[in-house]
């Protein structure tokens, strides 16, 4: 009896170990994932500060990213992805309007025109990419996709790629495109659109800037509706099974809540903790040896860049050329950067905000959407 006492203590004990030190784990957990949410953030408000684009997304990834490195403590739940791809696509999908969708079948052909420029470039160098600088083809490919920072690198994580390397190649794209793109798209302007009206573009902008002061007043309760909605799609998307689902539903229903209600675009204090938890995940998956292959990516990203630097031109001047856009009008709409970005300096320097805005909103739509299931399907 003695030694049955003692063995059902010792398993009793042993027991309430095992459950201290899941307990303990858990706890250990929670921590790593909060202090790695503060590090994305303090690296976010940095990234504003020096004015960097996306400073969210760029910052928190960078921050996070150099934590992992020093400390290897980073830690943040892939499983988080699904929060960040909702809150996305709500942001996505407030950017359509009626009058988004009444342009579309007038300038159906130059989407499609621009989109297979991009589809056959991301093939093109991703394929030059895993052939010459021997990355996997979905890292390769996803890599040249011509969609956002935050979207593409969460398919990337999706789809089992290196998102580390795709991230760090889409935001060498987005830093280098919002860079060039004013100086570039003068030096076209002088080239092939020096007789184009400067009256027009002078009231093309008033228009654009009194559009902008006309649009509601964001609240709690349009948030909490846009939110609410969303997640519902997302939902939906995450039970169909789809590659980034979550993201492709709760697109199109807000999309569609904003046609519907007319809603106002969700708070920027929510898009930024969707672009802190997604450049979280991905910072987190940076290790010291992977630090070792950013370099490699220097010339990729060049290269990558000329290439969309080439399409931008070509699709402007056979549309321009054509007469269905205005030059400057088309430089800016084929611009691979983010929608609301390009937008903001079209609004600054000039163009057909209608026409920019529903093709930005096209490629967003259609990197999110079709490029996941082509490049699956080429697998």
């Amino acid at each position: 009896m003695l030694i049955l006492t003692c063995f059902f203590k010792f398993l009793g004990r042993n027991k309430r170990n095992v459950q201290d030190k899941v307990d303990e784990g858990v706890d250990n957990v929670v921590v790593g994932c909060i202090v790695t949410f503060v590090v994305g953030l303090l690296g976010g408000f940095i990234a504003k500060k020096l004015g960097m684009p996306a400073p969210f997304m760029t910052g928190s990834m960078l921050a996070v990213a150099l934590f992992s490195i020093v400390f290897a403590q980073a830690m943040m739940p892939s499983t988080l992805k699904t929060i960040a791809q909702v809150i996305s696509g709500a942001y996505i999908g407030q950017q359509i309007s009626k009058q988004d969708i009444f342009y579309l079948p007038k300038i159906g052909k130059p989407i499609l025109f621009l989109m297979a420029l991009f589809t056959v470039n991301m093939f093109l160098m991703g394929w030059i990419f895993h052939v010459f600088f021997d990355m996997d083809l979905i890292t390769a490919w996803l890599s040249c996709m011509p969609g956002g920072i935050m979207d593409v690198s969460l398919i990337s994580i999706d789809m089992g790629a290196k998102s580390e390397i795709v991230a760090a190649m889409q935001l060498i794209r987005l830093v280098g495109m919002l860079l060039i793109l004013p100086y570039w798209i003068m030096l076209i302007m002088r080239r092939f659109g020096h007789e184009q009206l400067k009256s027009g573009q002078r009231q093309q902008k008033k228009t654009a800037v009194k559009k902008n002061w006309n649009e509601p007043i964001n609240t709690v309760k349009n948030d909490t509706l846009i939110l609410f909605i969303a997640t519902l799609g997302g939902g939906l998307g995450v039970v169909s099974g789809i590659p980034v689902g979550a993201l492709i539903f709760s697109l199109f229903f807000s999309g569609a809540l904003k046609i519907v209600k007319n809603t106002s675009q969700i708070n920027g204090k929510v898009r930024y903790t969707a672009q802190i938890l997604a450049g979280s995940i991905i910072g987190s998956s940076f290790s010291r040896s992977s630090l070792t292959q950013l370099h490699s990516l220097i010339i990729p990203a060049i290269i990558l860049l000329c290439s969309y630097l080439v399409i931008n031109v070509l699709f402007a001047v056979v549309i321009y050329k054509r007469g269905v856009f205005d030059l400057q009008s088309a430089l800016f709409a084929s611009s691979p950067a983010g929608a609301t970005d390009i937008s903001l300096i079209a609004g600054e320097l000039g163009g057909d905000m209608s026409k920019i805005v529903a093709i930005q909103i096209s490629r967003t739509v259609y990197t999110i959407v079709i490029l996941p299931t082509i490049i699956r399907f080429f697998l």
